[in-house]
């Protein structure tokens, strides 16, 4: 972020971030925009797991950040502070931390396109046998337990001939199914 915005005529205007209570980035810009402020916050489809069921669901690109485009002018930011879902406005000190030019527009234009797509994380099942390719357990082979949204992978490895429950990244795990 920089502390400057862009250029239009005498006035200037830019975007700036308002950090969000958690889950509440929708809530936080129905009342930005109530206020008479333009507010986007990035979208993307993500994977979910709850109670046995998987779907895809629409979730922040930037968990709990929203964007707002301001007169620089008027410098009229104090009322974002009192706004339901908002839990402060990003700055440098009492200065604004404005984006860089055209990084908004350029997000809302990918998420028109359907380019804007969260990297999936690896897929495992329960049960599944896989290798640890990373970290004090790496090249061992282990059983998958069970996963989690946070792309997290609960392990169960033979060490010394006992069980042993371990918590890994699901990036350091690969799987020993052939392809």
């Amino acid at each position: 972020m920089t502390s400057t915005s862009a250029n239009k005529g005498s006035e200037y205007f830019g975007w700036i971030a308002l950090y969000t209570k958690p889950n509440l980035e929708g809530t936080a810009v129905k009342n930005v925009e109530r206020q008479g402020y333009q507010a986007y916050c990035p979208m993307v489809m993500r994977r979910r797991s709850h109670a046995r069921q998987v779907d895809i669901v629409r979730r922040p690109l930037f968990p709990c950040y929203v964007f707002v485009r301001i007169d620089g002018c008027r410098a009229r930011w104090r009322p974002l502070l009192s706004t339901i879902g908002v839990r402060s406005v990003v700055r440098f000190g009492e200065q604004l931390g404005f984006l860089p030019e055209g990084l908004v527009e350029d997000l809302q234009t990918y998420e028109q396109a359907n380019l804007l797509q969260q990297q999936n994380t690896p897929q495992f099942e329960p049960g599944e046998s896989v290798r640890v390719t990373d970290g004090l357990f790496q090249n061992l082979i282990a059983e998958v337990l069970s996963t989690s949204e946070n792309n997290r992978v609960w392990l169960l490895l033979d060490i010394m001939g006992r069980a042993v429950r371990s918590q890994h990244d699901a990036w350091h795990v690969q799987s020993c199914r052939t392809r």
